[in-house]
C-alpha cells in the first residue's frame, strides 16, 4: 500500500459532495421564498397605488374589481375608509384602508 498518496480517498470525496449539496439545497430553498416575497411586496405595491388613485380622483362607491397583470384586487368601502383587498402567492389575503379625509 502506498504511503504518501496525495489524493482524496472516496470517503472524503463523498463526505464533501455532500456537504455541497446541503449548501446548495439551501440556498435554493431561500432564494425561492425571496423570489416569493418579492412578488408579495410587488402586488403590496400596485394595491397602494389603486387605492392612492382611488382616493384622489374620488371614485367612491360600492365593490370594485380591478385586475392589473396577474394579480385582482378589489375596492369596497368599510363605515368611513376605502380598502382594497388582495391574494399573494401565498393565498394570503391581504388588506390595505385609508380613512376619508373629510
Amino acid at each position: 500500500m502506498y504511503k504518501n498518496c496525495k489524493g482524496f480517498t472516496f470517503f472524503e470525496l463523498l463526505i464533501s459532495l455532500s456537504v455541497w449539496s446541503g449548501v446548495i439545497v439551501m440556498i435554493i430553498a431561500h432564494w425561492t421564498i425571496i423570489m416569493i416575497e418579492r412578488e408579495n411586496k410587488k402586488a403590496e405595491t400596485i394595491a397602494n397605488q389603486i387605492l392612492y388613485e382611488v382616493m384622489m380622483n374620488e371614485q367612491i362607491g360600492n365593490e370594485t374589481v380591478v385586475v392589473r397583470g396577474t394579480h385582482t384586487f378589489s375596492l369596497f368601502m368599510r363605515s368611513n375608509e376605502q380598502c382594497v383587498r388582495w391574494e399573494d402567492r401565498l393565498k394570503r389575503t391581504k388588506e390595505r384602508c385609508e380613512s376619508l379625509g373629510q
